[in-house]
C-alpha cells in the first residue's frame, strides 16, 4: 500500500473547496439555466485542485509555475460563475457568499505562490546561469507546504 504524503495547505483548502462546490451543485434545481451555470462552476471549481496536483508533479520550475497559473485561471473562472449565479438567484446568497469568499482566498494564495516561485526561479536562473538543480521539485513542494494560508491583503 502506498504511504500517503503530507498535504500542503493549498492542496487541503482546494480539495475542501471542490467538495463544497459539488455539494452546492447537488442541492440546486435542475432547470435548464441552472444546469448550464452549475456545470460550468463544477468544471472550473474542481479543476483548481487538479491543476495544483499537476503542479506538484511538475518537472521544472517553469512547469510548476505554468500549472499553478492554470489553477489560478480556473479560480478566477469559478469566481465568475459564482458571482453570476449569486446575481441571478438571490435565494442562494448566504452559501454563495461563503463560496465566493473561499474562492477569492484561494486565488490570493495561488497568486502569492506563483510570484514567490517566479522570484526564486529568476534569482536561481541568474545566479546559476540556468543550470538545473536536482533538488528543485522537492524545494517547490516544500514551498507549498509552508505557504502562509492568509497572505496579506493587496
Amino acid at each position: 500500500m502506498e504511504q500517503r504524503r503530507s498535504q500542503s495547505i493549498v492542496q487541503d483548502k482546494n480539495f475542501r473547496f471542490a467538495v463544497q462546490i459539488v455539494g452546492y451543485i447537488r442541492r440546486q434545481q435542475k432547470d435548464h439555466v441552472n444546469l448550464v451555470l452549475t456545470r460550468q462552476l463544477l468544471r472550473s471549481g474542481t479543476s483548481i485542485g487538479a491543476n495544483i496536483e499537476e503542479a506538484l508533479g511538475g518537472q521544472s520550475s517553469k512547469d510548476f509555475i505554468s500549472k499553478l497559473a492554470i489553477a489560478a485561471k480556473e479560480a478566477r473562472e469559478a469566481g465568475y460563475w459564482l458571482r453570476l449565479i449569486r446575481d441571478t438567484q438571490p435565494h442562494n446568497h448566504p452559501e454563495l457568499a461563503s463560496l465566493l469568499e473561499e474562492c477569492n482566498g484561494l486565488l490570493r494564495i495561488l497568486n502569492s505562490i506563483i510570484l514567490t516561485t517566479r522570484r526564486k526561479f529568476m534569482t536561481h536562473e541568474n545566479s546559476e546561469l540556468g543550470e538545473a538543480v536536482d533538488s528543485e521539485p522537492r524545494t517547490l513542494n516544500s514551498e507549498l507546504r509552508t505557504q502562509n494560508p492568509k497572505p496579506p491583503h493587496a
